[in-house]
């Protein structure tokens, strides 16, 4: 009788874990179980409504960024070691003259090489002209193989690009290294939110997609921070274990759900909506709306051509350039892959490469501010603050450099230092992510990643430029008249905002198109005549 009774109450223990009859398991698919969840903190170990996986998933997949922004800050720690000076021009006994004086060994073969500052802008910018050969291609790629194979074998060519780098003999080795880890680069950041969007909820979403701009940003102070090691060679090979880590992490992450169901894998697709869903969601509803989705975007096929079809899409195309060309313009990448540099230049009070890691650390915080700025500040408000912020710190950067040519400041002081930290401080908390959230805010769902893909390259394209140049136009105006470039660029970038760009927060697409089609809801007038007579009834 007891055996009997205890079977009876496995039965309905069973059913109640595995049928759909009884209220805890309504509950457990719940939306206020899902809500709940996720105003605590996931528990790696407890956590069933896999918002913990996504975390981590998404987590893994910006090593991609983390990279990216090691190859970035790599300029700054390996360049003033590998540099000889003033601009010079190129000798065929320099390199004779640079063995004689140096004892040159097998983990350091660069110490035979010494370049020029015109051959170092090449080292640096290339990598930005990379990224943008590599952006273009990463998003239609990524539609054909699978976002986890482009993103996965893109640790491929960004090793290689480091082993290049580390061996090269000479100069134009390290142009080919920096342009192979720039195309990777610029895959990356064009295929890696995709993969996010098709794996995250929509409640999670704003945040996770941020992470992207963090891992970078956590990529450059890790970069500043192996700078300490002051050996070019043991800094290349530091930088290589990234992508090494992120592919060995990578490969065990299911592909994208989006993507299987796209290629007809049913199966799998549930598998791996499954594994980012966790057991305590219903994912029935949302395999619904992923197949209807699949099979409009079947229907709709969408090119570039298409992007100029309508006038909201020309006008959400010049807002995305316009910021760009801001951003850009604003002289961030030129601080970030020169840090060291500036710093030498300027003569700060406190050693480079320990200024460049607080410089990267005002950059980390700053961008991990910015995730919980964005949600309660309004995108025009925040992006006019931003600029008006950077004009100022670059404006009184650029007169310390005047007053320390005139002898008019002393020698060392902190100002340099504190300048550029709130410069990229204000930089991370709205120049820096809200053009790339804009995206998403501002194009249809179905044109979103075309219009991603055209304005990364864009945007690579500037890097590309404004980082060559810079070196140039040091060389031409000193630096303290080049700052005052990048500040009027701010000022101007403020009168940008305020005209053109739209206010996206709390806003639909519908109201933002209609806003650049130039359609105005009417607003509600009162008949006064009807007012004044009900009363005097």
């Amino acid at each position: 009788m007891d055996e009997q009774s205890s079977s009876t109450l496995d039965a309905e223990a069973a059913v109640n874990r595995n049928g759909d009859t009884t209220d805890d398991f309504d509950n457990r698919n719940g939306n206020t179980k899902i809500l709940r969840r996720m105003d605590t903190v996931p528990d790696i170990k407890r956590d069933t409504s896999g918002i913990t996986t996504q975390y981590i998933a998404t987590g893994i997949v910006n090593l991609g960024a983390f990279a990216a922004g090691v190859c970035v800050a790599w300029s700054s720690s390996a360049l003033p070691l590998l540099t000889t000076g003033p601009l010079e021009p190129p000798s065929p006994t320099r390199d004779v003259i640079a063995v004689e004086n140096s004892t040159p060994s097998i983990l350091n073969p660069h110490s035979k090489l010494a370049l020029t500052e015109a051959e170092a802008s090449w080292v640096a910018s290339l990598l930005c002209l990379g990224a943008l050969w590599g952006a273009g291609p990463a998003g239609l790629i990524s539609e054909y193989f699978g976002r986890k194979k482009t993103l996965l074998y893109l640790a491929l060519p960004l090793v290689v690009s480091w082993i290049l780098v580390a061996s090269s003999p000479n100069v134009y080795g390290l142009y080919v290294g920096r342009f192979v880890g720039g195309m990777a680069l610029g895959a990356f950041s064009v295929g890696i939110p995709p993969y996010i969007e098709d794996i995250a909820e929509k409640q999670i979403l704003p945040t996770l997609a941020n992470f992207y701009h963090v891992h970078f940003s956590c990529g450059v102070l890790f970069g500043y921070v192996i700078g300490l090691v002051e050996n070019t060679s043991w800094l290349t090979v530091l930088c290589a274990s990234v992508p090494t880590a992120f592919f060995i992490a990578f490969i065990f992450l299911p592909e994208s759900p989006a993507y299987l169901m796209s290629q007809g894998k049913y199966h799998q697709a549930l598998a791996a909506l499954r594994y980012f869903r966790g057991i305590d969601n219903d994912i029935d509803s949302e395999i619904k709306q992923l197949k209807e989705r699949i099979r409009n975007s079947a229907k709709i096929k969408v090119t570039f051509k298409e992007l100029f079809g309508t006038r909201s899409n020309v006008k959400a195309l010049i807002v995305s350039f316009g910021l760009m060309v801001f951003q850009q313009m604003s002289g961030i990448y030129p601080v970030l892959f020169y840090a060291k540099t500036i710093f030498e230049k300027f003569a700060i009070s406190l050693n480079p490469p320990s200024a460049a890691i607080i410089l990267g650390f005002c950059l980390v915080s700053s961008t991990y501010f910015s995730t919980m700025l964005l949600k309660v500040v309004r995108r025009r408000v925040l992006l006019m603050v931003s600029f008006a912020a950077m004009a100022v710190n670059l404006s009184c950067l650029g007169i310390y450099y005047h007053l320390k040519a005139s002898n008019l400041s002393p020698s060392s002081t902190w100002v340099p230092l504190f300048t550029l930290c709130l410069f990229v401080s204000f930089y991370a908390s709205g120049v820096g992510p809200i053009p790339w959230l804009m995206l998403r805010e501002i194009f249809p769902p179905h044109m979103t990643r075309r219009a991603t893909a055209l304005t990364a390259g864009f945007h690579w394209f500037l890097a590309f430029g404004v980082t060559k140049l810079y070196q140039n136009l040091v060389d031409m105006v000193k630096p303290g008249w080049t700052l005052w470039a990048f500040a009027i660029t701010c000022i101007i970038g403020i009168i940008f905002v305020y005209f053109f760009v739209p206010e996206t927060k709390d806003r639909t697409l519908q109201e933002i198109q209609d806003e650049f089609e130039g359609i105005h809801k009417k607003r509600k007038h009162r008949h006064v005549i009807e007012v004044e007579s009900v009363s005097e009834a």
